[in-house]
């Protein structure tokens, strides 16, 4: 069962349901200009891992880097020979890319392609949390459910179909040890799943908006034969400048906790996001930003959940 459900839909299917989607638009033109999100007269700027309820024709793309810092591993060695502790940090990137098409008013489909790495920076740390990468291909469609004067609801439904790459030093030389038949220093595991969200936000004024996000997804995990189900939820305020004081800054604060295993690599464990992020605001139809994080990341082989300090680049542009 758990194979015959992976091979329903292959990439290929995804990127076949995908090319019929985008042709639908044009179809069905538009015939409204489609600029950035504003709900309540205040106009929205996107941060990572927070969507918004909007409907709207955009590009977005996202460069990160993070960093663990004095993170110490525990590490239990073969053939009983007790553990040992070392210190080495290790090293976060993200990088997506993501395309969302309004179709009508009330449905818009979208597309993400990204890559998540996890690497040690020093031999200790390769040692005790390998090189691991995680590539993300993601086909949804958008759907509003509700818009008045002040806030928006909308819900989304989607496939993932991802591939994580694993290299695990420690275990390959256990596996030695052990005599294992097929012994691997690296293992690649294609994941697919199915997921829902549900977005909300409310604009107090032209200044002030909050927002909030959860997120369901349920299919294979990167435990082979063992499928899951991940949640994220999360919430924020959105401050805006330029309508008020004619400064074009926006102040975006937001916090996330999620299982999604981009993020968590030890199962049943939650990882906890703080971000801030500086945008540009003047614009109508772009939006530039810094997103500075601070993340709880339970990792493996590790004493206590080390804190991640991270910093990521994000632009948008609005059709």
């Amino acid at each position: 069962m758990h194979i015959q459900f992976r091979k329903l839909i292959s990439l290929k299917y995804l990127l076949i349901i995908l090319f019929s989607v985008i042709i639908g638009r044009y179809v069905n033109a538009q015939t409204e200009t489609s600029k950035r999100i504003t709900i309540g007269n205040h106009s929205y700027s996107p941060i990572t891992y927070s969507p918004l309820p909007s409907t709207n024709t955009f590009i977005n793309t996202l460069a990160g880097f993070g960093q663990t810092i004095n993170l110490f591993h525990t590490i239990n060695l073969p053939e009983d020979l007790g553990t040992i502790g070392i210190e080495g940090e290790v090293t976060f990137i993200d990088v997506y890319f993501s395309y969302q098409q309004r179709i009508r008013d009330w449905l818009a489909a979208y597309i993400q392609i990204g890559l998540a790495a996890r690497l040690g920076t020093e031999f200790q740390s390769i040692l005790a949390q390998g090189f691991n990468t995680v590539t993300d291909f993601e086909i949804g469609w958008h759907f509003k459910i509700l818009e008045r004067d002040k806030y928006a609801f909308s819900a989304t439904a989607e496939l993932q179909n991802n591939a994580g790459s694993f290299i695990n030093i420690l275990g390959y030389v256990k596996d030695i040890i052990n005599e294992h038949p097929n012994p691997q220093i690296m293992e690649n595991i294609p994941v697919l799943t199915v997921g829902s969200s549900f977005r909300f936000a409310y604009g107090f004024s032209d200044l002030i908006g909050m927002s909030a996000t959860t997120d369901f997804s349920y299919g294979e995990t990167y435990i082979r034969g063992k499928n899951g189900l991940a949640l994220t939820a999360g919430a924020g305020v959105d401050f805006d400048f330029y309508p008020r004081y004619s400064v074009p800054v926006g102040l975006i604060i937001n916090y996330n906790i999620t299982s999604q295993p981009e993020f968590v690599y030890v199962d049943g464990k939650y990882a906890h996001i703080w971000k801030t992020k500086i945008a540009y605001t003047k614009s109508s139809d772009f939006s530039l930003g810094l997103e500075c994080s601070i993340m709880k990341v339970p990792l493996p082989n590790a004493r206590k959940d080390p804190a991640v300090f991270s910093f990521a680049l994000g632009s948008r542009f609005y059709f």
